[in-house]
């Protein structure tokens, strides 16, 4: 099954056998599954970088992580969280992870386990926490209805370095802050281009609201009928399909800009509208290629639509509420039976309390290659311009060689007649000062003779 392009990764809430599973979403085969991390959180399944799986368990403040090719968890480390975390995520390379526990967020760096800081600026349970994808920015989203966008170099640079205490700790500015929505966040979604584009909030209070991530300005505000709980935008980003929690999917083009900035969703035209749920949608998923919209309810379903058609091809049924499930490439570290991760694991600290005699440093290498150009398989790349570039380089620096040594030639004739000028007004110059001084010596010599 490696030769498939996308997979299917799904996680329940009443599932004793396996914690995730990956499914061929073609053929609906079960592909590989996760075993040993329990029930599994909402919106906290999450893939450091190509190596490895981690998800937060419900029920225990523990964070799983699995190797690719292995049912169980990594042996011989435990990773223990302050508290029972309600949302985490981790940045596209696998550097960095954030955690969202009660109101607070704390921020790891993978590699050393160092607990870098930890955010206070929410005054309820944190639900949502999501990264850019370059890796740069990170949004949270809380009960308390507000979604503030945070950089992570701003607050992974810490100025207290020899000795943080947790009282002053969480004193970082966000970005931006948005406090538009009057109940719980349930939902988000960032754009590809990332803080280039657009930022997309859906919340219990019926609204689906739109932000220029630039400006941090408000473009769009979609009321419903129906409290949300998911929304996901197609590959080009022209349609939003947004899950409530009676069941519904709505579409909604964003190639037809209204007049108004607040617009309201009618729920009687049927054409627009994913009927196929009897219970809250929880997680949305559009496919690589762009034809097949993926939704998990807590009616204990997950459903394949093709979206021109708005027909369930597929219907995989679980054994609880769908907690996580999305669309993913499929990684070629899934079906090796021997591989060497690209990332270093390390037990994560559980405060900001250091003593600074016993801090160790340690010299942490990661194997990265960073191609400019990818490979696609056996494909052969035409490097035709990199021949002619590198040969019009060669060209180019052979002139500059013969011009150097043109100059190097001109400054050394140069030198050399003006060390023989110079000498030769030296020499010139020595007879007559001699002359004088024998002049000089000789008068004084006559002078002293005649007073005798």
């Amino acid at each position: 099954m490696s030769n498939l392009l996308e997979v299917l990764i799904t996680c329940d809430s009443n599932n004793t056998l396996w914690t995730c599973s990956i499914w061929d979403s073609y053929t609906g085969t079960n592909l590989m599954t996760y075993k040993g991390g329990g029930t599994a959180e909402n919106h906290t399944l999450s893939f450091i970088g190509s190596d490895y799986l981690a998800v937060v368990q419900k029920t225990k403040p523990v964070l799983h992580v699995w190797p690719l090719n292995s049912q169980q968890t990594v042996q011989g480390m435990r990773f223990i969280l302050p508290g029972k975390a309600s949302a985490f995520a981790v940045t596209p390379d696998g550097s960095y992870c954030v955690a969202g526990i009660e109101e607070k967020i704390y921020v790891w760096q993978i590699s050393s386990g160092s607990l870098l800081t930890i955010i206070n600026r929410h005054y309820q349970k944190v639900s949502l926490l999501k990264f850019t994808n370059d890796g740069r920015f990170f949004i949270s989203a809380a009960e308390d209805g507000m979604v503030m966008v945070w950089s992570l170099a701003t607050v992974a640079a810490n100025p207290e370095v020899e000795l943080v205490t947790q009282t002053i700790a969480g004193q970082h500015d966000p970005a931006y802050i948005f406090s538009d929505h009057s109940l719980p966040v349930t939902d988000l979604y960032i754009s590809k281009t990332g803080m280039h584009g657009r930022l997309f909030t859906v919340s219990s209070d019926r609204s689906c609201k739109v932000y220029d991530l630039t400006c941090g300005e408000m473009l769009l505000n979609l009321i419903f009928d129906e409290p949300l709980s998911a929304i996901v935008l197609d590959v080009l980003e022209l349609n939003a399909f947004i899950g409530t929690t009676e069941g519904k999917i709505f579409q909604c083009s964003l190639t037809n800009p209204p007049r108004n900035r607040d617009v309201l969703v009618n729920n009687g035209d049927n054409m627009n509208i994913f009927s196929s749920h009897t219970k809250a949608v929880t997680c949305l998923s559009i496919s690589l290629n762009g034809d097949i919209l993926m939704s998990g309810s807590n009616d204990e379903q997950l459903i394949l639509w093709h979206i021109r058609s708005r027909q369930p091809v597929r219907i995989i049924r679980h054994k609880g509420p769908i907690t996580n499930a999305f669309f993913t490439t499929n990684y070629d570290a899934i079906y090796k039976q021997d591989f060497t991760p690209g990332i270093v694991l390390h037990s994560l600290e559980r405060t900001l309390e250091k003593n600074s005699e016993n801090v160790s440093e340690i010299e942490v290498i990661v194997k990265k290659d960073s191609n400019f150009w990818p490979t696609c398989g056996d494909m052969s790349i035409d490097t035709t311009y990199d021949n002619f570039a590198s040969k019009e380089i060669d060209v180019v620096s052979k002139q500059n060689e013969a011009k150097l040594k043109e100059e190097l030639e001109k400054m050394k004739s140069i030198n050399s007649n003006l060390y023989a000028l110079s000498i030769e007004n030296a020499l010139k110059s020595i007879p007559i000062e001699l002359d004088k001084n024998k002049i000089t010596v000789h008068k004084k010599k006559k002078n002293k003779s005649h007073f005798k």
